[in-house]
């Protein structure tokens, strides 16, 4: 029996802690890994002819983004592609900072001429000479905003940007060549990387600070900042350069990325519109999309920058709505789930993101806690220190081999600053352990709490709990000081022993003002 009992606690230690990981997050590497590198086009192809390209449409939702508007436009303005044949439509969703003022000085030509430096590249910016309109809405929604924009186009190809993002010189002539090179694509998803040059520094009245040649001042990052912004580029990296990529060439594709996704009008309107049942649009269109036959890809050129999140409240709010999205997409199109296409060689990446964020997550939040408990199973502490070492080194040898990979088909920008966050590859793994339990938290969140598009972090909620905890506290202590005064008040005689009722009274209603205005 005992050596019944020993086999048992072997394989919980072997089996589960260990061996379940490796299965799970390694083979799914390995698979992503094997589908790119077995498809990879070593040759690139010929450039198609400015004459032979099609007319596009590039619609820009905004809601109060006056303060990184002008960049997003600026990066449109200079883009590699005929201008004739270019139309940008800007949807001002109910802004009240002055949005729609800035983009009118660019639809007007009336925003002065100016240079931005993209990843190195210093690049002077002229007159627009295309079709340019902004639109004012009332606050409607991002869905709302982004179906006004395409009732209002004409382009043979629809390019949805969102307003904060900066757009690679060469990105709309990729996406175009990318659906005259095949024809069969319906729509395609923009390569999405993390740009933390893009976080500005700004004074103290939230302006932002110009160099010697009038353009923005990076953000000089604290430690944390650097540590999130630099996980947040890897992380994106993987996940669109090999994940992304696996899924467009096999037909899997399981979002569109908000950043930036394209359509070819024709295939888009089989879908119908953009609609607001959930706070990931983006996905609920990708799912129409694959119900009504369309063939999504991804495109590696068409590159769009991203301003990385900066402080753990924002990425909280980020990844629980990314998560509590899915659940809802999931529910919305559960009849495609495990649906089998032969056209698509096999079964819908839906299933596959379900049992690897979802019935997954239970085993996963079970590996940390289990440690606990293996000195009851007779295990060593050297021997659990050797296995979470081991554990640990495996989960940082999966993020080397993800970013030599990318390292391999990446630009020589990228590859640049692939460099400078090489290091950051060692705690990796600590930044999606972190991300992992905020999505779980976004599951809960999705079965307790209504829908919402901003969600408060977990940080925040602390300190608003301190600051109410403080203001309770001294309430109590002054009106504890208030009855041992009148207590006193009562058995003493004469002015004097009432001072301290009068001084106790005057504190407590300093601090119930001060508090509600604090609550409030």
């Amino acid at each position: 029996m005992r050596h019944v009992g020993s086999l048992w606690a072997f394989i919980l230690l072997w089996g589960v802690w260990l061996i379940t990981p490796v299965l799970i997050d390694g083979v799914d590497s390995l698979h992503r890994l094997a589908i790119v590198s077995r498809r990879r086009k070593f040759a690139d192809p010929e450039p198609i002819e400015s004459d032979d390209l099609p007319t596009m449409t590039i619609v820009v939702p905004a809601h109060n983004e006056a303060a990184v508007i002008d960049r997003c436009l600026i990066s449109i303005k200079c883009q590699d592609y005929p201008h004739d044949k270019l139309e940008v439509i800007v949807i001002d969703d109910g802004s009240t900072d002055g949005t729609a003022e800035r983009a009118e000085t660019h639809a007007n030509n009336t925003h002065p001429d100016t240079h931005m430096v993209i990843r190195g590249q210093n690049i002077r910016v002229g007159p627009f000479r295309g079709r340019f309109v902004v639109i004012r809405n009332d606050h409607g929604g991002k869905s709302n905003a982004l179906n006004t924009g395409i009732a209002e186009s004409s382009g043979e190809i629809l390019v949805n940007v969102d307003s904060d993002v900066v757009l690679e010189p060469l990105c709309l002539r990729e996406i175009a060549q990318a659906f005259v090179r095949n024809p069969e694509m319906g729509a395609a998803t923009g390569n999405i990387e993390v740009e933390w040059d893009l976080v500005e520094a700004r004074d103290k009245n939230g302006d932002l600070v110009l160099d010697q040649t009038g353009l923005p001042t990076p953000k000089r990052l604290s430690f944390m900042e650097r540590f999130l912004a630099k996980s947040q580029f890897l992380e994106y990296l993987a996940s669109f350069r090999l994940g992304r990529a696996a899924q467009g060439e096999i037909n899997t594709m399981y979002t569109l990325a908000g950043a930036c996704s394209a359509f070819r009008r024709k295939d888009f309107l089989k879908a119908a519109y953009y609609s607001n049942r959930t706070v990931s649009e983006d996905t609920d269109m990708t799912w129409s999309l694959h119900r009504a036959g369309v063939k999504i890809g991804f495109i590696p050129k068409a590159r769009v920058f991203l301003e990385p999140v900066t402080n753990w409240d924002e990425l909280y709010g980020q990844r629980v709505r990314w998560a509590r999205g899915q659940l809802e997409v999931s529910a919305m199109h559960e009849d495609l789930i495990g649906e089998r296409d032969v056209s698509l060689g096999g079964r819908r990446g839906l299933t596959k993101m379900l049992v690897m964020d979802h019935t997954l997550a239970f085993p996963r939040l079970v590996w940390t806690p289990l440690i606990f408990f293996f000195p009851l199973l007779g295990y060593s502490p050297m021997l659990i220190i050797i296995a979470t070492v081991a554990m640990y080194l495996f989960y940082v040898g999966i993020e080397v081999i993800n970013m030599l990979a990318v390292f391999a088909v990446a630009e020589e920008d990228s590859r640049h600053r692939i460099e400078r966050a090489a290091w950051n590859v060692v705690w990796l793994p600590i930044f999606r352990f972190v991300v992992f339990h905020f999505r779980f938290s976004g599951f809960l969140v999705a079965l307790t709490e209504e829908q919402k598009w901003t969600v408060t972090g977990g940080a925040a909620k602390v300190r608003a709990r301190l600051d109410i905890a403080r203001v309770r506290s001294i309430q109590l202590v002054t009106s504890v000081g208030r009855g041992f005064a009148l207590a006193w008040s009562l058995l003493a005689r004469g002015i004097v022993p009432l001072l301290p009722l009068l001084a106790f009274g005057l504190v407590e209603y300093l601090v119930e003002t001060l508090s509600t205005q604090k609550l409030s």
